[in-house]
């Protein structure tokens, strides 16, 4: 034999209708003192499955029995992968994997044979409901066709979707490795996500390969344009570099694009850098240049959602994923004002405001308090900002905002059972990522509430709702909860004649800082 073959599944317990995509290392001895080529290998797979899964209808059909170690086995396929379906729940499957010579049909290798736990089927999926929280509009000036046309609200859904890369064993060792699994979890974010019905999705931890080869077609055979940005800083993982994103999918017969802001912390970060005396240049890189990005984009509806013979609605969408270490609150803080600071500027054409996502601070941390107050005085030890950046940068802004969440403690039409799950000192929901020894609210949508109210909130989840175990689970297929809400137009704001955007307000370093003058700064301070 010219070579051995070793073939691992993702988990040795098939679930139906979860693709079974082994992997193959071919090992091949070396050759020495040879002027003789390797033949060229073909990897050739034969899945089978328990013979008494299948009734003697079925192999009165014509399919192929054969028998293995004194067990009857019915052939399935001859490909690489399989999806196991409702005939196979219950039973092992077997996949016979060889190396042959391309050319004359050889076997190159002993076959190797694998062969799995019972497929089982995964749990019933948790349905979560919307919550209506904003009382029914008594007066207004919209018509009743124009709402019906339902062009004055929409909804928005923020999710961290748990990128593969992060899904590690060591990290979710709680969880049963099958559900782990992005063959498994795929599934399942997607009928999840899919199962929200909304009409713009800010997904974060989006991996590269995965949008190009899952969630962009998967979304867009289901009515959605997409928009995407990945972190600047790839990763080497299973002999490939990749890495994560944000994306953000709207409706196409709802929205369609008018402009998209690409914001990429590490340009802005740069400048601090290079304004630092040479021999602190390093560490400022290392504390503040995180690979970390927000994806900002305009829409507005399309033709047969017009309002107000003719008159559009623009919305402008903030989708970001900020720096999680938690040893770098300058960073974060950083990154959160960079991103504020543009949206500011976007905010003078009068343009309603969404910013969603994974913003990992927690409710009452400097930059919660900065996007809420629209100022903060944080107080950092040297240790936690060497540089002392949040002396230099401009702390206030004059958008604003609030958190849509924070309408479920306000509305008296809310059953208590439901507000239980918020908590009343940071007016956050109790958690929105819940890893083992970690369960923090860390997930947010912000709306600038002059110009938008929330009519109804996608219920949170609690220890009943999650199985009593962390994130992810074999029904929550992330570490963080998806949060929705669904957004009308305050009327003063909804005729609005929104003036042009500038055409990057990020583009030429626009200024976040109140200095960049390298100081000496007194430790004691």
């Amino acid at each position: 034999m010219e070579c051995e073959l070793r073939v691992t599944l993702p988990s040795n317990t098939p679930v139906v209708g979860c693709e079974l995509n082994p992997w193959v290392r071919v090992i091949t001895p070396q050759r020495q003192h040879t002027l003789l080529q390797a033949p060229q290998q073909t990897l050739n797979f034969t899945w089978y499955c328990e013979h008494s899964t299948y009734s003697e209808h079925h192999a009165d059909q014509g399919l192929l029995v054969v028998e293995r170690e004194g067990k009857a086995w019915v052939k399935l396929g001859s490909s690489r992968t399989y999806v196991p379906s409702l005939r196979d729940f219950g039973f092992s499957l077997r996949l016979e994997s060889v190396a042959t010579d391309g050319l004359m049909g050889m076997h190159l290798s002993p076959v190797n044979v694998t062969v799995t736990d019972p497929v089982i089927t995964s749990p019933a999926p948790c349905p979560r409901s919307m919550i209506s929280v904003g009382a029914p509009l008594h007066s207004t000036n919209l018509s009743f066709e124009a709402q019906s046309c339902n062009g004055e609200t929409f909804t928005v859904l923020s999710y961290n979707v748990l990128s593969d890369i992060y899904a590690s064993r060591d990290m979710y060792s709680y969880c049963p490795d099958w559900a782990l699994t992005w063959e498994y979890r795929r599934q399942n974010l997607l009928q999840e996500i899919v199962g929200y019905n909304a009409d713009i999705l800010c997904l974060q931890e989006v991996q590269s390969d995965h949008f190009e080869n899952f969630f962009s077609p998967e979304l867009e055979k289901r009515g959605y344009s997409v928009i995407y940005k990945k972190k600047t800083k790839e990763l080497y993982t299973s002999n490939q570099y990749t890495i994560d994103g944000c994306a953000t999918f709207f409706r196409h017969d709802q929205f369609k694009e008018i402009i998209k802001y690409e914001l990429e912390f590490d340009k802005s970060a740069l400048m601090v850098v290079e304004a630092l005396k040479p021999h602190k240049r390093s560490e400022g890189c290392f504390r503040l240049m995180k690979g970390n990005i927000a994806l900002v984009g305009i829409l507005e509806a399309v033709e047969n959602n017009s309002i107000y013979d003719g008159t559009k609605f623009r919305i402008c969408v903030a989708n970001t994923h900020i720096h999680a270490n938690s040893s770098f609150p300058d960073a974060k803080l950083f990154q959160v004002v960079s991103l504020i600071m543009g949206l500011e500027k976007l905010a003078y054409s009068q343009i309603p405001i969404l910013i969603c996502g994974d913003m990992n601070s927690l409710p009452g941390s400097d930059p919660h308090r900065f996007v809420l107050d629209g100022k903060v005085k944080p107080v950092l030890t040297k240790s936690m900002d060497p540089f002392r950046i949040h002396k230099r940068l401009k702390l206030c802004h004059s958008m604003h905002l609030a958190s849509a969440y924070s309408s479920l403690l306000q509305s008296r039409r809310i059953e208590e059972w439901q507000k239980e799950k918020m908590d009343p000192a940071t007016k956050e929901p109790r958690f929105t990522n819940s890893k083992q020894g970690f369960q923090q609210t860390i997930d947010y949508i912000f709306y600038t509430e002059d110009r938008l109210k929330v009519d109804d909130l996608l219920e949170l989840l609690d220890q009943k709702s999650l199985g009593g175990v962390a994130l992810p689970s074999p029904l929550w297929s992330s570490d963080h909860v998806a949060l929705m809400a669904t957004f009308r137009f305050k009327p003063d704001f909804f005729k609005q004649d929104y003036s042009s955007s500038p055409l990057n307000p990020w583009q030429d370093g626009e200024p976040i800082f109140q200095t960049l003058v390298d100081e000496e700064i007194d430790d004691s301070e």
